[in-house]
């Protein structure tokens, strides 16, 4: 009898974790989101370099000596492996500090409000857009607009999704 008496008591004043039905896990959506941040800088890079890449062949063509070709060759690929590693760094930080961020506040709303509804992502993808509108290069009333335009679109379109949902719900129903 004593031990199940001391089970309740552990069980009391374990700390209770929120985690409401539907919520998103912010580190895995992190996660997904740095690698497809990668995936999509690498490739833009890459398909970038096509054109650096028509100059050294005709620098090449131009060049009767093997050594020389050899090292235009070489020199070329490294850059273009640099440039192209450089993207998917960059890219995947992008986009998965900005899906961590949106994810993570939404999260959070969810916790605060103690419920999960449209709102919290509403807030978070306002939230997140606007703090990305300040992260832009620009003069302050530039980076200033960049926050309005951050609200309005991050609002706009996921209260628009919501509205296409709730009525695709209704004529199923």
């Amino acid at each position: 009898m004593e031990e199940s008496a001391d089970n309740r008591d552990d069980a009391a004043s374990a700390p209770e974790s929120y985690k409401s039905a539907g919520a998103a896990n912010w580190g895995t959506t992190a996660v997904i989101g740095l690698c497809a941040g990668m995936l999509y800088g690498g490739s833009k890079e890459a398909a970038a370099s096509v054109s650096k890449d028509a100059e050294v062949m005709l620098k090449m063509g131009s060049t009767p000596d093997k050594r020389e070709q050899y090292r235009l060759m070489r020199d070329a690929m490294e850059k273009r492996f640099i440039r192209v590693t450089r993207g998917s760094i960059i890219g995947g930080v992008r986009l998965g500090m900005f899906t961590a961020g949106y994810c993570g506040l939404q999260n959070l709303l969810a916790e605060k409000r103690g419920v999960n509804d449209v709102w919290n992502a509403v807030g978070a993808g306002s939230a997140t857009a606007a703090t990305f509108g300040l992260l832009l290069p620009g003069s302050v009333r530039w980076r200033m607009r960049n926050v309005a335009l951050g609200i309005c679109y991050g609002s706009c379109s996921l209260l628009s999704s919501w509205m296409v949902a709730v009525k695709a719900g209704r004529e199923s129903s």
